[in-house]
């Protein structure tokens, strides 16, 4: 009776894994090693996946000065997004308790509210993306009374026109190709959004959440999920196949903490076990061997441009040449440095 009840158990096991694999031709199942097996996205939205939180150090000129800006004082405020136009000296932050705008590149902030109270400091800001090269148009991925929406605003946000909404859910993460408008929810579907003909699709799924979409030189579309995980595909609406990250022992490998792309395609991967560049994208990883610093953990690392930029413990060193010279400057005041954001000529590092 026993073995009855273990081969029943074996056969159930096996037609879960085939469905938890496939469904549709989509490819599910990019679950990191820290996830179970055969889980499921959440049907939740979660903001634990970011570190940035609203305190800034800003540099105009190559790290010469630093000045420091808070969007809110005495609030603890997680930071998803930030960029900016220039010329024109505007920045947004998109943060969990709504939208900040700078319009001296990051001297000063105030909390935006659009005019029908659309966004406010009730709000989760996940995403901003521009929509055309005017500087005024922009989509832009909100969650607010359990619902999120992604809108558009063709006049740096005061009027809002809503794309779509979901219940429960929120777009992580935006991506413009064409006239389609790619949208990662919180429910592992990547959905395609017609911006002429307003039609909107399922066009892939997967086990966890896309945090970040990412679109190398070499045309791979790279896929950061909430769980760690990293995949890749040529096309967004195509099969992604996971990355093999490096790091780690025989039975488990550490979840990506960040990816960037430089210019010339290079993907950089810092994890717990150090920082790693891929030559061939993503096909294979080697450790990044010109660090300044022999620690393997760093407090935090870029790849923008032509520069390289790694901090750890209170200075930032930045190559322009791939590593093999560094720039040492020191961070004032014992700044904790958790995540790099750009803005024109403008590095901003956040606590």
């Amino acid at each position: 009776m026993d073995k009855v009840i273990v081969f029943f158990l074996i056969i159930v096991a096996v037609v879960g894994i085939y469905l938890g694999l496939t469904t549709g031709g989509q490819s599910l199942g990019l679950l990191g090693d820290s996830s179970p097996l055969f889980a499921s996205a959440s049907a939740m939205v979660e903001t634990d996946w970011t570190e940035s939180v609203g305190e800034f150090l800003i540099s105009f000129d190559n790290f010469k000065n630093f000045h420091r800006a808070i969007l809110e004082p005495n609030l603890s405020i997680k930071v998803f997004d930030m960029d900016g136009v220039f010329p024109g000296n505007l920045i947004y932050a998109a943060t969990d308790r709504g939208l900040f705008l700078s319009r001296d590149g990051g001297l000063t902030w105030d909390h935006f509210i659009s005019s029908n109270n659309e966004i406010n400091s009730g709000s989760i800001v996940f995403r901003v993306i521009p929509a055309s090269a005017s500087g005024e148009d922009y989509f832009i991925s909100v969650f607010k009374d359990n619902r999120g929406v992604v809108y558009r605003t063709y006049d740096y946000f005061f009027h809002l026109e809503k794309l779509m909404d979901f219940d429960d859910e929120a777009a992580y993460d935006l991506y413009r190709s064409g006239n389609y408008l790619y949208l990662a929810i919180s429910n592992g579907q990547l959905i395609r959004f017609n911006l002429e003909t307003k039609e909107a699709k399922v066009v892939n799924a997967f086990s966890s959440p896309v945090v970040k979409i990412y679109r190398s030189i070499n045309g791979y579309f790279f896929l950061l999920f909430k769980s760690g995980t990293v995949a890749r595909s040529a096309d967004l609406e195509g099969e992604f196949k996971k990355i093999n990250l490096p790091g780690g022992t025989l039975f488990s490998s550490p979840g990506a903490k960040r990816l960037d792309l430089d210019q010339v395609g290079n993907l950089y991967l810092l994890n717990r076990d150090g920082l790693f560049v891929s030559h061939d994208d993503g096909k294979s990883f080697v450790p990044f061997k010109h660090l300044p610093v022999q620690e393997k953990k760093l407090d935090a690392f870029a790849a923008y441009g032509r520069k390289i930029y790694v901090v750890v413990k209170n200075k930032i060193y930045t190559s322009s040449d791939g590593g093999e010279n560094w720039k040492i400057d020191d961070l004032p005041n014992q700044f904790q440095v958790s995540s790099f954001y750009f803005a024109g000529e403008r590095v901003i590092l956040s606590r």
